[in-house]
């Protein structure tokens, strides 16, 4: 009796291990494996159920018997390879697993160590995740960021900045802006921030790359207030060519006509007036012309940069102090007319530096196009100056930042080599194919 119970209850353990097997079709992929495990179950169940029928009734047909011997290997076999292919399968896992882990920490190892700060929120701004580097730029730990919305970070001129910003980034799945974050003990940190939209743990995430642009705001403040130095100087220089030139030219030739009006003077007088007039009137002309010319040069317009280098370092070269050898292989080559003017009046301020601060007795300037790129190379043997010093002071140094601000104007790229004692070494890269300043033939 306890044998019979002993195999029933064994065929119905097997049962259920099939339907568990069944069960468990839905949580794996090794579907097949476990349908073979049904099947096996199922068929001990049966021999159990055979071996019940046997002793229940005492005798059984050779051919329920011979199906069960078979029934066994079968079962043998079938678990043989359903075990296999778990095996596989687990192994293929662990490989994965493996991946995961690695995949994890190289993202961790980035994410925490990038120059950016990063930061992960929710699509409302809550924080769930920062990276080590903006814990550090704005002085609070993780604990102290993650229970902080984006608004809590933004000065009074960003705070209502933060909804709309949030709505383009969910609307367009990504969006590019500029922002500013305080800093726990005040700091003002000027960003520019990426931020895109991400599936994080099964849910949409906000992720935002942030990176600090305050020495750049300040490098641009500095070369804005040059530009405007430097403008203030151009105004007062043609106000005083005005006025010490042109002005009393005009006074005099009032004056001349004023007498010719009198009618008090006899021929010859009125003769030899009239003359000086004409001179005073072609004296003005020139004066106009010369003022025209210092505004807007008009042998670039005519004739293109090449020609107007060559004049006004021929200008130079007359007083015989400083010596400019001038070179070219532009072949004729005209560019567009932002581009030369650019280019000749940085070419000038550079002299003009040079003729008063540097004592040099040489200056080389050369003209390149080569590979589509206008290149220009400027070198004087004069007694330098500690570049850092210069560019970074806050009243000295305003040639060098005109020039930087007038390349930045047509995207032109530069650099400046100098230090006290070895001259002065500037080399400029333009391309004239960018943003439509086109190059064309002469």
């Amino acid at each position: 009796m306890l044998t019979i119970i002993g195999l029933i209850s064994s065929a119905l353990l097997q049962v259920v291990a099939a339907i568990s097997a069944l069960w468990l079709l839905r949580a794996s992929r090794a579907r097949i494996a476990w349908i073979m495990i049904f099947i096996a179950f199922m068929f001990m169940a049966f021999r159990r159920v055979v071996e019940v029928f046997a002793i229940t009734h005492g005798e059984i047909s050779p051919g329920i018997i011979l199906l069960s011997n078979w029934l066994g290997i079968i079962v043998s076999a079938i678990m043989a390879v359903a075990v296999i292919m778990i095996g596989r399968m687990l192994f293929t896992l662990k490989r994965t697993e493996a991946a995961r882990h690695e995949l994890e920490t190289r993202f961790s190892t980035i994410f925490h160590h990038s120059s950016d700060e990063i930061y992960l929120a929710d699509l409302k701004g809550n924080l769930i995740e920062v990276n080590q580097v903006a814990c550090d730029a704005l002085g609070f730990s993780r604990q102290e960021l993650l229970q902080k919305n984006f608004k809590d970070l933004k000065t009074p001129k960003y705070f209502e900045t933060v909804e709309p910003n949030l709505k383009k980034i969910i609307e367009n799945g990504r969006h590019v802006y500029e922002t500013e974050h305080v800093a726990k003990d005040g700091k003002v940190i000027s960003l520019e921030v990426k931020s895109r939209v991400i599936n994080y743990l099964g849910q949409e995430a906000i992720i935002s790359i942030a990176r600090e642009t305050t020495e750049r705001k300040l490098m641009e403040r500095k070369i804005l207030s040059a530009v405007i130095n430097a403008e203030e100087k151009e105004r007062e220089r043609i106000s005083r060519d005005i006025h010490d030139g042109l002005g009393p030219l005009l006074s005099t030739i009032k004056l001349y006509v004023n007498e010719l009006e009198s009618g008090d003077l006899e021929t010859a007088e009125k003769t030899e007036m009239l003359k000086q007039t004409n001179e005073l009137i072609n004296e003005a002309i020139t004066s106009t012309r010369a003022i025209s010319n210092n505004l807007s040069p008009h042998l670039i317009m005519d004739f293109g940069l090449v020609k107007a280098v060559e004049s006004f370092c021929k200008k130079v070269n007359l007083a015989q102090k400083t010596q400019i050898m001038f070179g070219n292989s532009l072949e004729n080559r005209r560019f567009d007319q932002t581009i030369e003017i650019v280019l000749y009046r940085v070419i000038t301020e550079l002299i003009n530096n040079t003729l008063k601060h540097a004592h040099a007795s040489k200056i080389e300037i050369h003209l390149e196009f080569i590979e589509q790129v206008l290149q220009l190379t400027y070198l004087d043997d004069g007694i330098g100056f500690d570049k850092e010093l210069v560019l970074n002071a806050e009243t000295s140094g305003m040639g060098m930042k005109n020039i930087a601000s007038r390349l930045r104007s047509i995207n032109g790229n530069y650099r400046i080599h100098s230090r006290p004692g070895t001259g002065l070494l500037v080399v400029v890269e333009i391309n004239p194919g960018h943003d439509g300043l086109m190059m064309n033939e002469a």
